[in-house]
Order: structure tokens, then C-alpha cells, then sequence
């Protein structure tokens, strides 16, 4: 049997999680360089023959000196177990990883000056492409030498591309290719890097982005880890993503609509949003799959409180209040920090019988009700849906996400009712 590879996406190693230091966490633990170092204990216990790095791999120039301790101590384990080591240079580290894959005895860096290389594994042809520069604009599919390369492939042999690029990335300076071009070339797969958020790789979709090794920072939730690919035949491969990152990114919800907070004191209130905060986090931990999964130190979360509540300055007062501070839990023995937290809880009105008027107050109830029953396709084009589109901006993978534009719009509706509605109130009491 084909022994399998570990594809790793974007490490960035230099980086840490700082926002959980506020928390009394050790950031050093946390981040990339113990990401690695759980991803050669992984590749060595489980017998892989090579782990490939997608680029990226060094956060920054400056970074380059504490990356090479990892990293070397990292690739020597691997050599000395037999495991081959190979990866690609990203637009963060292209000029960092080459100079530290010379420093590395036996580490192999595919494709060095943007030229296209093909190593060969037990049962895999792997070919990559390296950036020669920060940034480049060029299609490296396109690149003149890339048809010898494929030229050489074994005809019998599953053939794999690990690549760092902006895939339909248009007018990109980030290595732009396209899934169309990617497709034509007929391999059986291509392992991607450069964008964080991992695609939905599998069996059927063996095209796509690795994703980050472990969230960065709160804008990278979810599901983060390596990827185990075991050949199968030629044309055959099982894919797998490895919880292994130290510290996971959840997004929390808590609805609010049943909560009774009127007619209690401000410190009973704030003891009973915190208690429902407490146990949104427990439940957040039962229900979550690849936390069940995974051996995590940490969960850094983003919570938000929705729905109806008559105590909607209340709710607001205790969200402010713990904007100062990241609030800590212990849930399923892990610690939950929460780094972030807001509210898009609306009043208790009947928005039914206000979206009857024929005035503001009326227009801004009936475009929460179409948000409610339409989600995105609510969003006029004259308040700026088309603001919200990714495709329009030129995002790089460490800039923080775009606003999601259901909720963005939904908080400034229910901010515009409640002061036109108490804006209102004042109107009719100076009229007494």
C-alpha cells in the first residue's frame, strides 16, 4: 500500500495569537510553531512518506531567523524517520524560504525562481511552482517551461500540483490562476495555498485551498488543520483535513428573545447575561465536531447576542462593559476566551403593524421583515448590497474578512427604527 502524504497550507510561523494573551494564555503555544511541531509528531506517528508545505511558511523577512529553529528542528525529526520534506515559496515568504531552504540539508524547495519541478514520490508525481518575488502578476500555468514538466509525468502515476496562488484572482499581483486553467492540465488534484479559509476538499473535489494550519486570529473560524492525501491508483486518491492546530476560532450566537431581564436589578441582569453566555459556550462545545475531534489549548471566540428582548440597553450596557477585556471560561477543560463580542438585539416592537406606516419608521421595519424572510436578497442595490461583494476588492488573505451583509444591515435597521422610534417619542412628549 502507497504510504500517504500530509499537505500543510499557510503556517506563517513568526506569528501568534496575541489577542489570548489578554486572557493569561501563553501566545507561544498557541500559534504556528506548535502547529508544526504537532504536525511532525503526526507524520512521523502515522508513517507518511512526505509532508509538503503550500508556501508561507515564514510570516515575514524578520521572521526568517526563529522560523529556521523551527523549521529545522521540525525537518530534522521528519529526515530522521524517513519522511521526505518539500514545499513551496508564497508571496509572504519568497524571499525568506529560499534562503532558509539552503541553510536546511534535504529540505526541498519546488520550483526555486518561478520555475516550474518534478519530484517523484512512491505512487505520486508532485509538481510546484515557487514565487520568485513578493508579488507576481504572471499566470504560472502558463510559464513556458511548465509543458516539459508535464511532458515527464509517469503516465501510471497519481500526478499532484502544490501551488501558492490567487486562484481566479483576475488582475492579482499574488501568482493569478484560474480553475478552468488548473483543470485543463489533467492532473489529479492541486493543493493550494495563499487563501486561509480551506476549501471543501475531498474525494470528488480534489482541487482547492489547504487553508491556514491554525487560525490566526478570530477572522479564521473553524475547521483548521492538515491535509492527509493516501494514493489509491493512478486516478484514486481518500482525503482527509487533521484537527491539529492548538487553538480553534468559533463563532458564538446567543438568542436572547426568551431571556427575562426587566424589572431586575443592573446586577442581576449582567449575572444572567453572563450565564447565558456560559452556557451558549458549553453548548457551542457539544455540538462542534471538529472540537470533539481535535486536542485543543485554547478556543478564541467572537460572540454576538440576536433576537428580541425588552432589556435591549441593558444587553448593550453589558456588551460595552466587556469590550474592555477578554472574558475567560473553562469548557470541556479547555479554556473559551471571548475576544470579541457585540449585539444585534432588536426591541420588542410589532414590526408587522409598523411596516403598515407610510414613513421612515414604516420603510426601516418592512426592510427587517424582508431581511428575515429573504436574508441577502433583501439588501436594496441603493444602500450598497454591492459594497459587501468580495469580487470587487482585491483581498489578501491576512486582511480581515468583509462584514457578512445580512447582519451589517440588520444591526444598522434596527440602530435607525429605535432612534427614529425614540426620536418619535420625544417629538410627541415636547408636543404635551
Amino acid at each position: 500500500m502507497v504510504q500517504p502524504i500530509l499537505f500543510v497550507g499557510d503556517m506563517h510561523l513568526g506569528r501568534t495569537p496575541h489577542r489570548l494573551a489578554a486572557a493569561g494564555l501563553d501566545p507561544t503555544k498557541l500559534g504556528p510553531a506548535e502547529a508544526w511541531r504537532r504536525v511532525v509528531r503526526f507524520a512521523v506517528d502515522h508513517g507518511v512518506q512526505a509532508v509538503v508545505l503550500a508556501g508561507d511558511v515564514v510570516d515575514q523577512e524578520k521572521d526568517r531567523f526563529e522560523a529556521f529553529a523551527h523549521l529545522q528542528r521540525g525537518v530534522t525529526t521528519l529526515l530522521d524517520a524517513g519522511i521526505g520534506v518539500m514545499g513551496v515559496a508564497g508571496n509572504h515568504d519568497a524571499i525568506a524560504l529560499p534562503k532558509l531552504a539552503k541553510r536546511i540539508e534535504d529540505f526541498v524547495l519546488l520550483g526555486v525562481g518561478g520555475r516550474w519541478q518534478r519530484v517523484e514520490l512512491d505512487g505520486v508525481d508532485l509538481i510546484g511552482w515557487s514565487f520568485p518575488a513578493r508579488h507576481h502578476r504572471d499566470d504560472p500555468i502558463l510559464a513556458p517551461d511548465l509543458p516539459a514538466v508535464l511532458q515527464s509525468l509517469r503516465p501510471d502515476t497519481l500526478s499532484l500540483g502544490v501551488l501558492h496562488t490567487d486562484l481566479d484572482g483576475g488582475q492579482s499581483p499574488y501568482a493569478p490562476t484560474t480553475r478552468r486553467g488548473l483543470n485543463q492540465l489533467s492532473l489529479g488534484g492541486w493543493f493550494l495555498g495563499h487563501v486561509h479559509q480551506p476549501s471543501a476538499l475531498s474525494e470528488q473535489q480534489t482541487t482547492g485551498y489547504l487553508g491556514s494550519l491554525v487560525g490566526l486570529d478570530r477572522g479564521e473560524p473553524g475547521p483548521r488543520g492538515p491535509w492527509l492525501v493516501t494514493p489509491v491508483t493512478a486516478s484514486e486518491m481518500r482525503v482527509k483535513q487533521v484537527p491539529l492546530g492548538p487553538v480553534l476560532w468559533r463563532d458564538v450566537i446567543i438568542d436572547v428573545s426568551g431571556l427575562l431581564l426587566t424589572g431586575t436589578a443592573a446586577d442581576a441582569r449582567d449575572d444572567a447575561l453572563h450565564t447565558a453566555l456560559h452556557s451558549a459556550l458549553t453548548q457551542a462545545a457539544r455540538d462542534d465536531a471538529w472540537f470533539q475531534a481535535g486536542d485543543f489549548d485554547a478556543v478564541g471566540c467572537s460572540v454576538r447576542f440576536e433576537g428580541r428582548n425588552a432589556a435591549t440597553a441593558a444587553i448593550r450596557r453589558f456588551v460595552a462593559q466587556q469590550r474592555a477585556h477578554e472574558l475567560r471560561f473553562q469548557v470541556a477543560g479547555v479554556p473559551w476566551v471571548v475576544v470579541a463580542m457585540r449585539e444585534a438585539v432588536a426591541p420588542v416592537h410589532d414590526l408587522n403593524a409598523l411596516a403598515q406606516e407610510a414613513s421612515p419608521v414604516g420603510q426601516v421595519a418592512a426592510l427587517l421583515l424582508a431581511l428575515r424572510a429573504n436574508g441577502a436578497a433583501a439588501i436594496p442595490e441603493d444602500v450598497g448590497r454591492n459594497g459587501f461583494d468580495a469580487t470587487r476588492w482585491l483581498v489578501d488573505s491576512s486582511d480581515a474578512p468583509l462584514a457578512d451583509p445580512v447582519a451589517a444591515t440588520r444591526t444598522a435597521a434596527i440602530t435607525l427604527l429605535e432612534r427614529l422610534l425614540a426620536q418619535r417619542g420625544r417629538d410627541a412628549a415636547g408636543g404635551l
